[in-house]
């Protein structure tokens, strides 16, 4: 059994200290390579709708490369949502593998990453558009388009005039290119996106300086949004985007003041979700 396995019998207990309590008394691990043969991988089914969800997360926040004869598709996150992201879009390929980072110069992260079948090459670059087998198919777009949501898009609601609310959708990347694929195909199905330069590369912030020019694609028409949530919600695998889709479709024809306090109860909730706020982060 690996350290993980032994770890999840035992229960209360990470990963990381079976690790220690082996080397403690001695008992021999098995190699890496060894390690990685035993665990479970099944090659691609090249089935597209995966394909597009799988090259969306790509071109977002995951990383891939060789790991010996495995393609591992990799990530550090601070949130609960992006390990359950990984586990749920791959359960059907590979085993998630999870570690704390200890920081002593950032927050602590978790690394998130799955070995998978050499079948699964087509992760290793970085997308720098989107394919044309996605663009010129609605539904593989979706797939494309939901995956790299889920990775750099945000859901939120204002107060607007008063008692109104506003609803917003907003994704943020230095990926212009795919950012004006996604503007044009989004008008193409009736949608009015925007698309603008928002930070220039070497303006500072509170966090650092941006190392490239940021852009932000926005859709700020109440039925627009809706509609867009209504299509996103049934393919998202992101716990937290979905609570929000959700939630901005069960309140679209309230006011601000009857909704305030559930929506800032939400985002609360999901603010506990985080790393930081975890009692014993190890397990997961």
């Amino acid at each position: 059994m690996s350290s993980l396995k032994i770890a999840e019998k035992l229960g209360n207990i990470s990963a990381r200290t079976i690790r220690k309590k082996l080397k403690k008394f001695g008992i021999k691990t098995r190699s890496i390579s060894e390690a990685l043969t035993q665990k479970f991988k099944k090659p691609f089914t090249s089935n597209l709708n995966d394909k597009a969800y799988f090259l969306g997360l790509r071109a977002g926040d995951f990383h891939a490369r060789w790991a010996r004869k495995s393609v591992r598709f990799q990530t550090t996150t601070t949130h609960l949502a992006q390990i359950n992201l990984l586990k749920i879009a791959f359960e059907n390929y590979g085993e998630t593998r999870i570690y704390l980072i200890k920081n002593k110069t950032r927050e602590n992260e978790w690394f998130i990453y799955v070995d998978l079948d050499k079948s699964f090459n087509f992760l290793i670059l970085k997308p720098k558009e989107i394919p044309h087998w996605v663009l010129k198919n609605k539904k593989y777009f979706l797939q494309f388009l939901t995956a790299y949501m889920d990775c750099e898009g945000s859901w939120k609601i204002q107060k607007s005039h008063q008692k109104h609310s506003r609803f917003i959708f907003k994704i943020r990347t230095g990926d212009s290119k795919i950012l004006k694929q996604i503007k044009t195909q989004l008008k193409t199905f009736g949608y009015n996106p925007h698309l603008y330069l928002d930070k220039k590369r070497g303006d500072k912030t509170n966090y650092g300086t941006y190392n490239q020019d940021m852009f932000d694609l926005t859709i700020n028409r109440k039925k627009e949004i809706i509609l867009l949530a209504k299509q996103l919600l049934l393919l998202s695998k992101h716990n937290e985007k979905i609570r929000k889709m959700d939630f901005i479709l069960r309140n679209k024809n309230k006011k601000w003041v009857d909704l305030q306090e559930a929506w800032l109860q939400l985002r609360t909730d999901i603010k506990m979700e985080l790393l930081k706020n975890q009692i014993n982060p190890a397990l997961y």
